[in-house]
């Protein structure tokens, strides 16, 4: 009676189950217009017929069985990645896929050579405006000067930090290999904090001077005054001037025509600007190379290209700081 019970309980549950669904999509469907009027679920009727006896699988039709449910499983899967790639196919638009001959290149309506080091070379078309070109050519000033100093500075160190500190008696702050200390050679970690500190602080400094002036030249189109980029207001031997001078003073007599000395001036410095750029990009490639060399090569590169760096020059600082290494030996 209570297996009875149980099957007549199960089949009200489909049955009202099967209501449900039925009702639950007629109402989305008219929802959205697809039929003009609820759809009434069908009824029927269930016939409950007694529990048939299942008859245990032998291992053959098991296993037949597992791999049927297996392969559904792999079947349906594929068709997953088949319906995922066509969907993709189709949504990916079309310009995302480049080759070379699709490249933009320069917009020479925003690089149009008034800019000293502006040759219209931009392949990827990075500066999109005047104002982008102003803020890259600021970055690459800044990046240049470094460069240089550090160009200067990197074999400088590997070929007289050793005399000194061996003429001052205090250890050397170059690796064991006599390389200069960088990310890739190590030896950073020897600089005390308040060096980094100091460092850092100069920086935001120089930094924070000069922000305001740069926020404004960036959107200077059109304003009275012209703004140049890396221009820090920072000449104390007034070389700039002095040099317009001279060259303004060689071209013409003291009766020309003012205009035209005003040109030459401008002109001159203009030179000195480009000048700036032009060495600023040789210094960034050769620090990068001078780090990757020794990175690889493990030695110093003073002594890859002694042609350069094995100069008399080097040669008498080494006997002048040894003379003095020993005058303080012998006090």
């Amino acid at each position: 009676a209570l297996c009875s019970a149980a099957t007549v309980a199960q089949s009200h549950l489909h049955l009202l189950h099967v209501m449900l669904s039925s009702f639950a999509v007629a109402s989305h469907a008219y929802a959205y217009g697809s039929i003009s009027a609820p759809v009434v679920a069908p009824s029927f009727t269930r016939t409950v017929s007694p529990k048939a006896s299942v008859e245990p699988l032998g291992p053959e039709a098991s296993l037949a069985e597992l791999i049927a449910s297996k392969k559904a499983v792999i079947d349906s899967h594929n068709r997953d990645v088949d319906a995922s790639m066509k969907w993709l196919s189709r949504t990916l638009a079309a310009k995302e896929v480049r080759t070379a001959d699709k490249i933009p290149g320069a917009d020479l309506a925003v690089l149009d050579r008034t800019l000293p080091g502006d040759w219209g070379w931009d392949p990827l078309r990075l500066a999109e405006s005047k104002t982008h070109l102003l803020v890259y050519q600021e970055a690459e000033i800044k990046h240049g000067r470094l460069a240089m100093l550090a160009a200067a500075g990197w074999p400088g160190s590997e070929l007289i930090h050793g005399i000194l500190s061996g003429a001052l008696g205090t250890p050397s702050m170059l690796t064991e290999n006599g390389n200069a200390p960088s990310v890739l050679n190590g030896g950073l970690g020897q600089f005390s904090g308040a060096f980094w500190l100091g460092a850092f602080a100069l920086a935001a400094l120089i930094e924070s001077n000069s922000l305001s002036y740069q926020f404004e030249g960036w959107t200077s189109t059109g304003k009275p005054w012209k703004y140049n980029p890396g221009d820090l207001d920072f000449d104390p031997l007034e070389l700039s001037n002095k040099l317009s001078d001279f060259w303004a003073e060689t071209a013409f007599d003291a009766n020309a025509d003012y205009n035209a000395r005003m040109d030459v001036k401008e002109n001159v410095r203009f030179n000195l600007a480009l000048a700036e750029i032009a060495h600023g990009r040789v210094a960034m490639l050769a620090i990068t190379a001078f780090a990757l060399q020794e990175a690889v090569s493990h030695k110093a590169v003073v002594d890859q290209v002694p042609i350069f760096f094995g100069t008399p020059v080097y040669h008498l600082l080494s006997y002048i700081t040894s003379g003095l290494h020993n005058v303080v030996e012998g006090f």
